[in-house]
């Protein structure tokens, strides 16, 4: 018996953004610092995760990492950040496409693990969805149950009438506790394959196309 689906919800970042860290690559090679050393200071750092949850700001997170930098580098440094600020990554064009077909059918909501700056970065890349749940919105992460009970309320559709997709399988089995029927995302023709399944009536891509996943 196929399950009833009533909305989507999925994550952001290694589905319809991918990271290539050119932006801090750069950054570190103008400011003559160590490769690695902004994921360091920014997301290894226990700051991010206040603004992950929405106790800083992006901005605020964003100028901590600064003042870090500068303190134990040189002032040089902040001139050099720009690089690493402005890269919001690169949208999977063929993921968004696939994205408008699926919000014809049904409501469409993102849970992402990210700062307040998501609503802008979707803007950014022309990204659309019916709901935009930023963990720092929620004030709450995953993989804490809260942040997608909170996503389905907001949604105002039952947990277990969503279906999620994820890249990362401990989101994903967190996402099943709530009873979201939670899928593992390991490329797009994969996603269309699971939504037929749920009864979405999604063209299946052709041989010769491009793969939708790039």
């Amino acid at each position: 018996m196929t399950a009833r689906i009533d909305g989507l919800l999925l994550d952001m970042n290694g589905l319809f953004r991918h990271w290539r860290n050119t932006g801090a690559r750069t950054s570190e090679h103008l400011a003559g610092l160590p490769a690695g050393t902004i994921a360091r200071y920014a997301y290894d750092h226990p700051a991010y995760r206040l603004a992950r949850v929405g106790v800083l700001t992006d901005q605020q997170w964003a100028d901590d990492v600064t003042e870090r930098l500068t303190t134990d580098f040189g002032p040089h440094v902040r001139a050099a950040l720009d690089p690493w600020r402005t890269d919001r990554g690169e949208p999977d064009t063929h993921m968004a496409a696939l994205l408008t077909q699926v919000r014809q059918l049904l409501p469409v909501g993102v849970l992402s693990n990210c700062t307040d700056a998501l609503r802008a970065d979707l803007q950014h890349h022309g990204i659309t969805f019916d709901h935009v749940f930023p963990s720092a919105e929620l004030g709450v992460d995953k993989p804490s149950p809260h942040a997608y009970r909170q996503a389905a309320e907001h949604m105002g559709i039952l947990t277990h009438h969503i279906a999620y997709f994820d890249d990362e399988p401990t989101f994903v089995h967190a996402a099943r506790s709530t009873g979201m029927h939670a899928h593992l995302f390991t490329s797009a023709d994969e996603f269309t394959i699971r939504l037929r399944e749920l009864g979405l009536p999604l063209a299946l891509r052709h041989q010769n196309d491009a793969p939708l996943n790039q």
